[in-house]
């Protein structure tokens, strides 16, 4: 779309695109200053970036996803039957739930905005969630405060499925998840293009390494020699240096010396250390982006003495449940799940699932603090309920301050003071003295 279009759009009430698509129209806003390209697929040739999209993306996808309600007894239970548990387990009839979300996931991270238009039956009923790349989604706004979504349909394949959809789709019609809002709430920020800079740094990184590697003649060492070497002959002996010793092709090949050449070897130069440490730096930046620890991306001298179970649960609070959290009641709001008094969540027990000990110990504490049953701890490691696991148990091993229990022995079907307790008729070796009242509870007859 033209730049005048777009103006006339404005004077007759209308704004379409982002400020991306606006600037674009005047030169190639996606460059950096040094005139690099900083797109989708070349912020992905960063290692860096492509480690944190991945990551991130594969996180979330990986969590299951379901519609609840709550129960009478304060729990919740899964509403099998309703069409978005449906729709979310099977979002289309080519991807799978954990595609759809990795997919929308990415352009979450990547552009700041993650569109899926809505497909639904005669009924109005959703039946599926077209995922598209946001960079063919303009958005428009009419006089009246209604927003539409065009969507550049490439391919049979966009055809076919969104031909149900016109042109310009509503925004009922729309799921829409956003990053951070700036210039304007009805679309996120860029995070590419926002952090250009940083980005088209670490690629002109990598390029320059990438040329040092291949035409570097550097063995690490100088060639020296004490003879007096004609013009012809030094220029030879560069030639043919350069042919045999240039090029990742001749790396580690026997350098043959003439002309009484000797080799001294040289160490790390200080323009190649401020190199090496630059693209550290631009590692932690890019990380630092997208709020990634860094030994998820395989950097773990920086742990600064925590440990990876401590790092790992604040990665989960202060990273991946922000994307969750918009994820949820973005769908919440979408479907109008809210109305229907049902909701939408991630379970996220599994992603923080810890060693068996750990695990083992803290089903012992719920049990013995009494807010979980044996059969929940049993379900949590996946085995089956057990007849008599439902139960609520409470210690037994505790009195009030200053209760001195008549005997310290017990036998079978005794309490605590040797009296016939459900199950016996006391226990003789500690039985009380004569005279001495059996406690209230007590069963033994008087």
């Amino acid at each position: 779309m033209s730049l005048w279009t777009r103006v006339v759009d404005a004077i007759l009430g209308k704004s379409s695109g982002t400020p991306d698509d606006w600037w674009a129209e005047f030169g190639p806003q996606s460059n950096s200053i040094g005139g690099i390209s900083v797109t989708q697929i070349t912020a992905l040739q960063v290692a860096t970036v492509m480690a944190c999209v991945a990551i991130l993306s594969e996180d979330v996808a990986k969590l299951p996803i379901h519609v609840y309600k709550k129960a009478r007894d304060g729990g919740r239970k899964i509403v099998t039957n309703h069409p978005i548990e449906k729709l979310l387990q099977r979002p289309n009839n080519y991807q799978s739930r954990f595609e759809f979300v990795e997919q929308m996931q990415g352009a979450l991270l990547l552009r700041g905005n993650a569109y899926a238009p809505i497909i639904r039956d005669a009924r109005g009923k959703p039946i599926a969630l077209i995922p598209v790349n946001p960079d063919r989604v303009w958005i428009y706004e009419a006089r009246d405060g209604s927003i539409f979504y065009e969507v550049a349909r490439r391919g049979p394949h966009d055809m076919a499925m969104l031909e149900s959809l016109p042109n310009r789709i509503s925004s009922d019609d729309m799921f829409h998840v956003r990053w951070l809002t700036v210039d304007n709430s009805l679309w996120g920020a860029s995070r590419i293009g926002l952090a250009r800079e940083s980005i088209a740094l670490a690629l002109s990184q990598q390029a320059l390494a990438g040329k040092l590697s291949a035409n570097n003649t550097n063995l690490g060492g100088t060639l020296t020699t004490e003879q007096k070497l004609t013009k012809d002959t030094a220029q030879r002996l560069a030639n043919d240096w350069k042919l045999r010793k240039s090029g990742i092709q001749n790396a580690g090949d026997v350098a043959i010396l003439e002309q009484g050449l000797t080799w001294k070897p040289l160490g790390m130069t200080a323009q190649d250390a401020e190199f090496i440490a630059s693209r550290n730096l631009q590692v932690a930046e890019i990380a630092r982006l997208f709020r990634m620890p860094l030994h998820k991306i395989g950097v773990m001298e920086r742990m600064a003495g925590s440990s990876l179970e401590q790092i790992d649960q604040d990665y989960v609070n202060n990273t991946v449940s922000s994307y969750l959290e918009r994820w949820e009641s973005k769908i919440a709001q979408s479907f109008g799940l809210d109305d229907e008094g049902v909701f939408v969540e991630f379970d996220v027990s599994k992603f923080l699932r810890a060693s068996l000990q750990v695990r083992y110990t803290a089903y012992r504490t719920g049990i013995v603090g009494m807010f979980l049953t044996p059969n929940e701890a049993r379900r949590a490691e996946g085995l089956p309920d057990h007849p008599d696991g439902d139960t609520l148990y409470q210690p037994t091993n505790v009195a009030p301050i200053g209760y001195e229990p008549k005997g310290s022995e017990t036998g079978p079907g005794s309490d605590v003071t040797g009296h016939p307790a459900p199950g016996g008729s006391g226990d003789p070796a500690a039985a009380p003295a004569a005279g001495d009242e059996p406690p209230p509870d007590s069963s033994a007859e008087s």
